[in-house]
Protein backbone atom coordinates (compact mmCIF):
# COMPACT_ATOMS: atom_id res chain seq x y z
CA UNK A 1 0.00 0.00 0.00
CA UNK A 2 1.26 3.60 -0.69
CA UNK A 3 2.22 6.20 1.60
CA UNK A 4 -0.69 8.45 0.25
CA UNK A 5 -3.02 5.42 0.62
CA UNK A 6 -1.66 5.05 4.55
CA UNK A 7 -3.39 8.41 4.96
CA UNK A 8 -6.53 8.19 3.41
CA UNK A 9 -8.84 7.34 6.02
CA UNK A 10 -10.80 4.33 4.82
CA UNK A 11 -14.23 3.87 5.53
CA UNK A 12 -16.80 1.15 5.98
CA UNK A 13 -20.40 1.36 6.01
CA UNK A 14 -20.54 2.93 9.06
CA UNK A 15 -23.29 2.93 12.46
CA UNK A 16 -25.70 5.35 10.84
CA UNK A 17 -28.54 2.72 10.42
CA UNK A 18 -30.99 5.34 11.44
CA UNK A 19 -30.99 7.25 8.43
CA UNK A 20 -31.13 4.75 5.96
CA UNK A 21 -33.56 3.62 8.35
CA UNK A 22 -35.42 6.92 8.08
CA UNK A 23 -35.42 6.38 4.10
CA UNK A 24 -36.29 3.45 4.28
CA UNK A 25 -39.19 4.31 6.63
CA UNK A 26 -40.11 7.55 4.44
CA UNK A 27 -40.64 4.94 0.70
CA UNK A 28 -41.88 2.29 2.60
CA UNK A 29 -44.92 3.46 4.55
CA UNK A 30 -46.35 5.46 1.97
CA UNK A 31 -46.30 2.95 -0.63
CA UNK A 32 -47.40 0.24 2.11
CA UNK A 33 -50.46 2.35 2.68
CA UNK A 34 -51.14 3.20 -0.70
CA UNK A 35 -50.52 -0.72 -2.26
CA UNK A 36 -52.64 -2.30 0.47
CA UNK A 37 -55.41 1.29 -0.17
CA UNK A 38 -55.04 0.39 -3.92
CA UNK A 39 -55.39 -3.39 -3.21
CA UNK A 40 -58.38 -2.65 -0.58
CA UNK A 41 -59.87 -0.39 -3.11
CA UNK A 42 -60.02 -2.96 -6.10
CA UNK A 43 -61.41 -5.60 -3.98
CA UNK A 44 -64.29 -3.34 -2.60
CA UNK A 45 -64.78 -2.05 -5.80
CA UNK A 46 -64.95 -5.83 -7.38
CA UNK A 47 -66.88 -7.16 -4.68
CA UNK A 48 -69.65 -3.97 -4.84
CA UNK A 49 -69.35 -4.45 -8.66
CA UNK A 50 -70.46 -7.93 -8.26
CA UNK A 51 -72.76 -7.97 -5.76
CA UNK A 52 -74.81 -5.05 -7.37
CA UNK A 53 -75.01 -7.15 -10.30
CA UNK A 54 -76.10 -10.43 -8.21
CA UNK A 55 -78.86 -8.44 -7.28
CA UNK A 56 -80.23 -6.82 -10.24
CA UNK A 57 -79.86 -10.63 -11.74
CA UNK A 58 -81.95 -12.21 -8.67
CA UNK A 59 -84.87 -8.65 -8.34
CA UNK A 60 -85.05 -9.39 -12.88
CA UNK A 61 -85.50 -13.11 -11.84
CA UNK A 62 -87.94 -12.07 -9.24
CA UNK A 63 -90.07 -9.36 -11.72
CA UNK A 64 -90.54 -12.25 -14.57
CA UNK A 65 -91.41 -15.14 -11.59
CA UNK A 66 -93.87 -12.47 -10.50
CA UNK A 67 -95.50 -11.90 -13.86
CA UNK A 68 -95.24 -15.92 -14.56
CA UNK A 69 -97.39 -17.05 -11.06
CA UNK A 70 -98.72 -13.46 -10.17
CA UNK A 71 -102.71 -15.15 -10.79
CA UNK A 72 -105.91 -14.66 -8.49
CA UNK A 73 -105.91 -18.78 -8.54
CA UNK A 74 -102.41 -18.45 -7.16
CA UNK A 75 -103.37 -16.25 -4.39
CA UNK A 76 -105.91 -18.75 -3.28
CA UNK A 77 -104.11 -21.63 -2.76
CA UNK A 78 -104.69 -22.33 1.01
CA UNK A 79 -103.05 -25.39 2.90
CA UNK A 80 -103.78 -29.03 1.46
CA UNK A 81 -103.51 -27.41 -1.52
CA UNK A 82 -100.04 -28.94 -2.22
CA UNK A 83 -102.09 -31.96 -4.65
CA UNK A 84 -103.56 -29.86 -6.51
CA UNK A 85 -102.96 -28.57 -10.52
CA UNK A 86 -102.61 -25.33 -9.92
CA UNK A 87 -99.83 -25.84 -7.24
CA UNK A 88 -98.22 -28.44 -9.52
CA UNK A 89 -98.59 -25.74 -12.33
CA UNK A 90 -96.90 -23.25 -11.10
CA UNK A 91 -94.25 -25.49 -8.90
CA UNK A 92 -93.19 -26.46 -12.59
CA UNK A 93 -92.98 -22.50 -13.73
CA UNK A 94 -90.56 -21.15 -10.73
CA UNK A 95 -88.51 -24.33 -11.44
CA UNK A 96 -87.98 -24.00 -15.07
CA UNK A 97 -87.42 -20.17 -14.10
CA UNK A 98 -85.18 -21.07 -11.27
CA UNK A 99 -83.17 -23.17 -13.75
CA UNK A 100 -82.81 -20.79 -16.65
CA UNK A 101 -81.62 -18.24 -13.95
CA UNK A 102 -79.53 -20.60 -12.47
CA UNK A 103 -81.27 -19.07 -8.92
CA UNK A 104 -81.42 -21.05 -5.96
CA UNK A 105 -84.76 -20.91 -4.90
CA UNK A 106 -87.59 -18.96 -5.99
CA UNK A 107 -90.84 -18.69 -4.07
CA UNK A 108 -94.53 -16.77 -3.64
CA UNK A 109 -95.64 -15.20 -0.53
CA UNK A 110 -98.30 -13.06 0.94
CA UNK A 111 -98.27 -9.78 3.13
CA UNK A 112 -97.99 -12.22 6.08
CA UNK A 113 -95.00 -13.95 4.88
CA UNK A 114 -96.62 -17.21 4.43
CA UNK A 115 -95.83 -19.28 1.37
CA UNK A 116 -98.17 -20.13 -1.26
CA UNK A 117 -95.64 -21.85 -3.78
CA UNK A 118 -91.80 -22.30 -4.38
CA UNK A 119 -89.73 -24.17 -6.68
CA UNK A 120 -88.51 -26.39 -4.55
CA UNK A 121 -91.17 -27.40 -2.26
CA UNK A 122 -89.47 -26.39 0.75
CA UNK A 123 -92.21 -24.13 2.52
CA UNK A 124 -95.91 -26.14 2.97
CA UNK A 125 -98.77 -23.55 1.81
CA UNK A 126 -99.57 -20.60 4.61
CA UNK A 127 -95.91 -21.74 6.46
CA UNK A 128 -94.52 -18.90 7.49
CA UNK A 129 -90.45 -18.04 5.57
CA UNK A 130 -88.58 -17.27 8.89
CA UNK A 131 -85.60 -16.40 6.66
CA UNK A 132 -87.77 -13.08 5.68
CA UNK A 133 -88.14 -11.48 9.12
CA UNK A 134 -83.93 -10.25 8.50
CA UNK A 135 -85.17 -8.30 5.32
CA UNK A 136 -88.57 -6.63 6.77
CA UNK A 137 -87.13 -3.26 5.57
CA UNK A 138 -86.72 -4.33 2.21
CA UNK A 139 -90.11 -6.00 2.00
CA UNK A 140 -91.91 -3.18 3.01
CA UNK A 141 -90.36 -1.37 -0.10
CA UNK A 142 -91.64 -3.87 -2.00
CA UNK A 143 -95.20 -4.04 -0.75
CA UNK A 144 -94.80 -0.29 -1.78
CA UNK A 145 -94.41 -1.55 -5.31
CA UNK A 146 -90.54 -1.59 -5.51
CA UNK A 147 -87.93 -4.15 -6.55
CA UNK A 148 -85.11 -4.68 -3.73
CA UNK A 149 -82.61 -6.97 -2.65
CA UNK A 150 -81.59 -8.20 0.25
CA UNK A 151 -78.41 -7.72 2.18
CA UNK A 152 -75.90 -10.98 2.32
CA UNK A 153 -76.51 -13.55 4.39
CA UNK A 154 -75.12 -16.78 5.34
CA UNK A 155 -76.39 -19.90 4.13
CA UNK A 156 -76.95 -23.60 5.84
CA UNK A 157 -73.96 -24.13 4.30
CA UNK A 158 -71.69 -22.03 5.11
CA UNK A 159 -72.17 -19.93 1.63
CA UNK A 160 -73.22 -16.43 1.34
CA UNK A 161 -76.81 -15.95 -0.59
CA UNK A 162 -78.39 -12.77 -1.72
CA UNK A 163 -82.47 -12.89 -2.20
CA UNK A 164 -83.88 -10.40 -5.07
CA UNK A 165 -87.64 -9.37 -4.44
CA UNK A 166 -90.12 -7.95 -6.70
CA UNK A 167 -94.24 -7.13 -6.09
CA UNK A 168 -97.03 -9.09 -7.56
CA UNK A 169 -99.61 -6.42 -8.75
CA UNK A 170 -103.21 -7.92 -9.07
CA UNK A 171 -105.56 -4.96 -10.58
CA UNK A 172 -102.72 -2.12 -9.61
CA UNK A 173 -102.39 -3.46 -6.08
CA UNK A 174 -99.33 -5.24 -4.58
CA UNK A 175 -100.90 -8.53 -3.24
CA UNK A 176 -98.23 -10.82 -2.93
CA UNK A 177 -94.23 -10.72 -3.44
CA UNK A 178 -91.93 -13.14 -5.00
CA UNK A 179 -88.41 -13.82 -3.52
CA UNK A 180 -85.41 -15.34 -5.53
CA UNK A 181 -81.95 -16.65 -3.83
CA UNK A 182 -79.15 -16.77 -5.33
CA UNK A 183 -75.42 -17.82 -4.37
CA UNK A 184 -72.86 -15.12 -3.92
CA UNK A 185 -70.23 -17.99 -5.87
CA UNK A 186 -68.27 -15.13 -7.11
CA UNK A 187 -67.18 -14.32 -3.49
CA UNK A 188 -64.95 -17.20 -3.88
CA UNK A 189 -62.96 -16.25 -7.11
CA UNK A 190 -63.11 -12.83 -5.40
CA UNK A 191 -61.19 -14.40 -2.71
CA UNK A 192 -58.91 -15.69 -4.80
CA UNK A 193 -58.41 -11.73 -6.56
CA UNK A 194 -58.11 -10.83 -2.64
CA UNK A 195 -54.62 -13.16 -2.22
CA UNK A 196 -53.54 -12.24 -5.50
CA UNK A 197 -53.38 -8.53 -4.90
CA UNK A 198 -52.26 -9.42 -1.82
CA UNK A 199 -49.62 -11.38 -2.76
CA UNK A 200 -48.74 -8.59 -5.28
CA UNK A 201 -48.51 -5.98 -2.39
CA UNK A 202 -46.16 -8.03 -0.61
CA UNK A 203 -44.03 -8.78 -3.64
CA UNK A 204 -44.16 -4.74 -4.37
CA UNK A 205 -43.09 -4.10 -0.61
CA UNK A 206 -40.47 -6.58 -0.64
CA UNK A 207 -38.96 -5.30 -3.89
CA UNK A 208 -39.36 -1.60 -2.61
CA UNK A 209 -36.86 -2.38 0.62
CA UNK A 210 -34.58 -3.81 -1.43
CA UNK A 211 -34.49 -0.72 -4.14
CA UNK A 212 -34.75 1.48 -1.36
CA UNK A 213 -31.70 -0.73 0.50
CA UNK A 214 -29.75 -0.03 -2.37
CA UNK A 215 -30.39 3.70 -2.97
CA UNK A 216 -29.88 4.59 1.05
CA UNK A 217 -27.06 2.71 0.87
CA UNK A 218 -25.19 4.80 -2.12
CA UNK A 219 -26.40 8.28 -0.10
CA UNK A 220 -25.53 6.97 3.24
CA UNK A 221 -22.18 5.85 2.19
CA UNK A 222 -20.56 9.30 1.97
CA UNK A 223 -22.61 10.90 4.68
CA UNK A 224 -21.09 7.84 7.12
CA UNK A 225 -17.29 8.98 5.08
CA UNK A 226 -18.25 12.39 6.26
CA UNK A 227 -19.39 11.87 9.75
CA UNK A 228 -16.47 9.96 10.46
CA UNK A 229 -13.61 12.36 9.13
CA UNK A 230 -15.41 15.11 11.23
CA UNK A 231 -15.05 12.74 14.34
CA UNK A 232 -11.52 12.13 13.10
CA UNK A 233 -11.14 15.91 12.90
CA UNK A 234 -12.76 16.43 16.85
CA UNK A 235 -9.73 13.94 17.83
CA UNK A 236 -7.14 16.00 16.30
CA UNK A 237 -6.22 13.45 13.17
CA UNK A 238 -5.32 16.14 11.18
CA UNK A 239 -3.47 14.55 8.53
CA UNK A 240 -5.42 11.80 7.59
CA UNK A 241 -7.25 12.83 4.16
CA UNK A 242 -11.14 11.25 2.94
CA UNK A 243 -11.39 9.60 -0.80
CA UNK A 244 -14.35 11.65 -2.20
CA UNK A 245 -16.24 9.34 -4.89
CA UNK A 246 -19.31 11.94 -5.98
CA UNK A 247 -19.39 14.90 -7.37
CA UNK A 248 -22.75 15.89 -5.94
CA UNK A 249 -23.79 17.70 -3.23
CA UNK A 250 -22.50 15.69 -0.56
CA UNK A 251 -18.58 15.50 -2.17
CA UNK A 252 -18.68 19.50 -2.65
CA UNK A 253 -19.90 19.12 1.42
CA UNK A 254 -16.49 16.18 1.37
CA UNK A 255 -14.14 18.58 -0.07
CA UNK A 256 -15.20 21.70 1.63
CA UNK A 257 -14.59 19.99 4.77
CA UNK A 258 -11.19 18.26 3.74
CA UNK A 259 -10.45 21.89 2.72
CA UNK A 260 -11.41 22.86 6.57
CA UNK A 261 -9.00 20.14 7.72
CA UNK A 262 -5.91 21.64 5.84
CA UNK A 263 -6.83 24.70 7.18
CA UNK A 264 -7.20 23.67 11.19
CA UNK A 265 -3.63 21.75 10.41
CA UNK A 266 -2.03 24.37 8.81
CA UNK A 267 -3.23 26.61 12.09
CA UNK A 268 -2.54 24.41 14.53
CA UNK A 269 0.93 23.61 13.18
CA UNK A 270 1.51 27.84 13.52
CA UNK A 271 0.09 27.70 16.73
CA UNK A 272 2.22 24.58 17.92
CA UNK A 273 5.26 25.87 16.80
CA UNK A 274 4.27 29.44 18.64
CA UNK A 275 4.11 27.84 21.90
CA UNK A 276 7.10 25.83 21.58
CA UNK A 277 8.77 28.95 20.47
CA UNK A 278 7.65 30.58 22.97
CA UNK A 279 8.42 28.27 25.89
CA UNK A 280 11.55 27.69 24.50
CA UNK A 281 12.27 31.08 24.93
CA UNK A 282 10.93 31.63 28.59
CA UNK A 283 12.86 28.31 29.54
CA UNK A 284 16.15 29.64 29.14
CA UNK A 285 16.19 32.61 30.58
CA UNK A 286 13.94 30.79 33.65
CA UNK A 287 17.08 28.15 33.90
CA UNK A 288 19.83 31.26 33.85
CA UNK A 289 17.72 32.85 36.40
CA UNK A 290 17.32 29.04 38.70
CA UNK A 291 21.22 29.47 38.26
CA UNK A 292 21.85 33.06 39.40
CA UNK A 293 19.54 32.54 42.67
CA UNK A 294 21.55 28.96 43.58
CA UNK A 295 24.55 31.56 43.56
CA UNK A 296 22.94 33.99 46.01
CA UNK A 297 21.23 32.15 47.92
CA UNK A 298 24.81 30.60 48.94
CA UNK A 299 26.33 34.13 49.32
CA UNK A 300 23.34 35.34 51.02
CA UNK A 301 23.65 32.08 53.72
CA UNK A 302 23.75 34.03 56.51
CA UNK A 303 21.06 36.62 55.85
CA UNK A 304 17.80 34.96 57.03
CA UNK A 305 16.05 37.99 55.73
CA UNK A 306 17.45 37.96 52.39
CA UNK A 307 17.43 34.17 52.11
CA UNK A 308 13.16 33.81 52.19
CA UNK A 309 13.04 36.34 49.90
CA UNK A 310 15.59 34.07 47.75
CA UNK A 311 13.44 31.37 48.31
CA UNK A 312 10.28 32.68 47.16
CA UNK A 313 11.97 33.62 44.43
CA UNK A 314 13.00 30.20 43.59
CA UNK A 315 9.25 29.11 44.25
CA UNK A 316 7.80 31.45 41.64
CA UNK A 317 10.77 29.95 39.00
CA UNK A 318 9.48 26.77 39.80
CA UNK A 319 6.08 27.70 39.10
CA UNK A 320 6.95 29.62 35.86
CA UNK A 321 8.72 26.49 35.08
CA UNK A 322 5.78 24.30 35.71
CA UNK A 323 3.84 26.37 33.65
CA UNK A 324 6.28 26.21 30.85
CA UNK A 325 6.59 22.73 30.58
CA UNK A 326 2.30 22.48 30.26
CA UNK A 327 2.43 24.75 27.65
CA UNK A 328 5.01 22.14 25.76
CA UNK A 329 2.76 19.48 26.75
CA UNK A 330 -0.36 20.84 25.22
CA UNK A 331 1.54 21.93 22.40
CA UNK A 332 3.10 18.64 21.33
CA UNK A 333 1.89 16.03 19.61
CA UNK A 334 3.66 12.96 20.50
CA UNK A 335 2.50 9.32 19.43
CA UNK A 336 1.46 7.09 22.36
CA UNK A 337 3.57 4.37 23.43
CA UNK A 338 1.40 1.61 24.81
CA UNK A 339 2.24 -1.48 26.71
CA UNK A 340 0.59 -3.51 28.69
CA UNK A 341 0.23 -2.06 32.35
CA UNK A 342 -0.62 -3.88 36.07
CA UNK A 343 -3.49 -1.67 37.57
CA UNK A 344 -2.22 -2.92 40.83
CA UNK A 345 1.28 -1.86 40.63
CA UNK A 346 0.26 1.52 38.68
CA UNK A 347 -1.79 2.14 41.63
CA UNK A 348 0.65 1.47 44.39
CA UNK A 349 3.44 3.72 42.52
CA UNK A 350 0.31 6.78 42.45
CA UNK A 351 0.06 6.67 45.86
CA UNK A 352 4.34 6.85 46.69
CA UNK A 353 3.80 9.69 43.93
CA UNK A 354 0.70 11.57 45.86
CA UNK A 355 2.78 10.63 49.35
CA UNK A 356 3.97 14.26 50.24
CA UNK A 357 0.68 15.64 49.06
CA UNK A 358 -1.60 13.50 51.53
CA UNK A 359 0.86 14.01 54.08
CA UNK A 360 0.55 17.47 54.07
CA UNK A 361 -3.64 17.23 54.25
CA UNK A 362 -3.61 14.52 56.36
CA UNK A 363 -5.51 12.44 53.99
CA UNK A 364 -5.11 8.95 52.93
CA UNK A 365 -5.84 7.61 49.09
CA UNK A 366 -7.85 4.27 48.99
CA UNK A 367 -7.44 2.05 46.27
CA UNK A 368 -9.86 -0.48 44.90
CA UNK A 369 -9.41 -2.90 42.00
CA UNK A 370 -12.17 -5.01 41.11
CA UNK A 371 -11.36 -8.84 40.45
CA UNK A 372 -10.03 -9.83 37.27
CA UNK A 373 -9.35 -6.36 35.88
CA UNK A 374 -7.23 -8.16 33.49
CA UNK A 375 -3.93 -5.90 32.01
CA UNK A 376 -4.68 -2.00 30.82
CA UNK A 377 -3.40 -0.82 27.71
CA UNK A 378 -2.01 2.53 27.79
CA UNK A 379 0.88 4.67 27.38
CA UNK A 380 2.16 4.80 31.22
CA UNK A 381 3.98 8.23 31.16
CA UNK A 382 0.80 9.93 29.82
CA UNK A 383 -1.78 8.27 31.87
CA UNK A 384 0.60 8.65 34.71
CA UNK A 385 0.37 12.50 33.81
CA UNK A 386 -3.85 12.24 33.86
CA UNK A 387 -4.13 9.94 36.77
CA UNK A 388 -1.45 12.29 38.85
CA UNK A 389 -3.34 15.64 37.91
CA UNK A 390 -6.57 14.26 38.99
CA UNK A 391 -5.35 13.12 42.34
CA UNK A 392 -3.81 16.29 43.26
CA UNK A 393 -7.02 17.89 42.46
CA UNK A 394 -8.98 15.76 44.21
CA UNK A 395 -6.74 16.42 47.35
CA UNK A 396 -6.52 19.74 46.86
CA UNK A 397 -10.59 19.94 46.52
CA UNK A 398 -11.04 17.86 49.86
CA UNK A 399 -11.06 18.96 53.45
CA UNK A 400 -8.12 17.92 55.54
CA UNK A 401 -8.39 14.38 56.88
CA UNK A 402 -10.09 13.63 54.16
CA UNK A 403 -9.95 10.34 52.16
CA UNK A 404 -9.55 10.08 48.24
CA UNK A 405 -10.77 7.19 46.39
CA UNK A 406 -8.83 5.31 43.40
CA UNK A 407 -10.72 2.89 41.50
CA UNK A 408 -10.22 0.59 38.68
CA UNK A 409 -12.21 -2.07 36.92
CA UNK A 410 -12.97 -3.63 33.55
CA UNK A 411 -15.79 -1.76 31.96
CA UNK A 412 -17.24 -4.14 28.90
CA UNK A 413 -14.50 -3.96 26.13
CA UNK A 414 -12.62 -1.20 28.57
CA UNK A 415 -11.07 -0.27 31.56
CA UNK A 416 -12.33 2.61 33.60
CA UNK A 417 -10.66 4.32 36.12
CA UNK A 418 -12.42 6.18 38.84
CA UNK A 419 -10.98 8.82 41.21
CA UNK A 420 -13.84 10.87 44.00
CA UNK A 421 -12.90 12.83 46.19
CA UNK A 422 -14.80 14.10 49.14
CA UNK A 423 -14.90 17.81 48.62
CA UNK A 424 -17.47 20.72 48.30
CA UNK A 425 -18.06 19.63 44.51
CA UNK A 426 -18.01 22.01 41.39
CA UNK A 427 -19.82 25.00 40.90
CA UNK A 428 -23.00 24.65 38.51
CA UNK A 429 -21.66 27.72 36.66
CA UNK A 430 -17.72 25.87 36.45
CA UNK A 431 -19.07 23.21 35.06
CA UNK A 432 -19.55 23.82 31.28
CA UNK A 433 -15.84 25.78 31.54
CA UNK A 434 -13.65 23.02 33.68
CA UNK A 435 -12.22 21.35 30.33
CA UNK A 436 -11.40 24.58 28.40
CA UNK A 437 -7.63 25.93 28.34
CA UNK A 438 -6.66 27.68 30.77
CA UNK A 439 -9.42 28.65 32.58
CA UNK A 440 -8.76 28.19 36.41
CA UNK A 441 -10.12 28.29 39.59
CA UNK A 442 -7.42 28.49 41.63
CA UNK A 443 -4.73 31.33 42.00
CA UNK A 444 -2.12 28.92 41.59
CA UNK A 445 -2.85 27.26 38.06
CA UNK A 446 -1.83 27.26 34.71
CA UNK A 447 -5.55 25.96 33.53
CA UNK A 448 -4.08 23.21 31.27
CA UNK A 449 -4.20 20.60 33.75
CA UNK A 450 -7.72 18.91 32.63
CA UNK A 451 -7.46 19.91 29.22
CA UNK A 452 -4.36 18.37 28.57
CA UNK A 453 -5.62 15.53 30.59
CA UNK A 454 -8.73 15.55 28.22
CA UNK A 455 -6.36 15.67 25.25
CA UNK A 456 -4.61 12.42 26.47
CA UNK A 457 -7.34 10.53 27.19
CA UNK A 458 -8.83 11.26 24.16
CA UNK A 459 -5.79 10.38 21.68
CA UNK A 460 -6.43 7.17 23.49
CA UNK A 461 -9.68 6.88 21.80
CA UNK A 462 -11.20 7.34 25.75
CA UNK A 463 -13.37 9.55 27.38
CA UNK A 464 -12.53 11.85 30.59
CA UNK A 465 -15.66 13.17 32.23
CA UNK A 466 -16.87 13.71 35.72
CA UNK A 467 -20.48 13.67 38.10
CA UNK A 468 -20.30 16.57 40.81
CA UNK A 469 -23.01 17.36 43.87
CA UNK A 470 -22.62 20.03 45.84
CA UNK A 471 -21.59 19.12 49.24
CA UNK A 472 -20.93 15.46 48.13
CA UNK A 473 -17.58 15.62 46.08
CA UNK A 474 -16.46 15.13 42.94
CA UNK A 475 -15.72 11.93 40.77
CA UNK A 476 -13.99 11.98 37.82
CA UNK A 477 -14.10 8.86 35.30
CA UNK A 478 -11.41 8.26 32.86
CA UNK A 479 -12.52 5.12 30.06
CA UNK A 480 -10.04 3.47 28.23
CA UNK A 481 -11.03 1.28 25.24
CA UNK A 482 -8.95 -1.94 24.21
CA UNK A 483 -8.54 -3.81 27.50
CA UNK A 484 -6.57 -6.86 26.98
CA UNK A 485 -7.64 -9.62 29.24
CA UNK A 486 -5.23 -11.96 31.22
CA UNK A 487 -6.33 -15.32 30.56
CA UNK A 488 -6.82 -16.99 34.20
Amino acid sequence: MSAKADKKLRLGDGNHRRLWTRLLMAYLVPVTIITGGIGYLAYRAARVALERELASSLESAARTAAMLVGKPRALRLSPGDEDSRTYSNLTHKLADLKKAVRAESIYLFDRDERALVDSDGRFPIGERIGVLAADRNELKDVFRGYCRASLLFSGKDGRLYKSGFAPVLIEGKVVAAVGADGSARFFEQLADLGRTLALTGIVAIVLLVLVTLFVSRRITRPIDRLVLMARAIGRGELDREVEVETNDEIGILARTLDEMRKSIRERDRQLQMMLSGIAHEVRNPLGGMALFVGILAEDLAENAQALQHVQRIRTELDYLSVVVSDFLDFARARPLEKQDLDPQEESEQLRELMAVDLSKKNMSLRIEIAPATGRLYADRERLRRVLLNLLRNAVQASPPGGEVVLAMARNGAGFSIDISDSGAGIDEDKRERIFEPFYTGRQQGTGLGLSLARKIVTAHGGELSFTSEPGRGTTFSVFLPAVKISSV
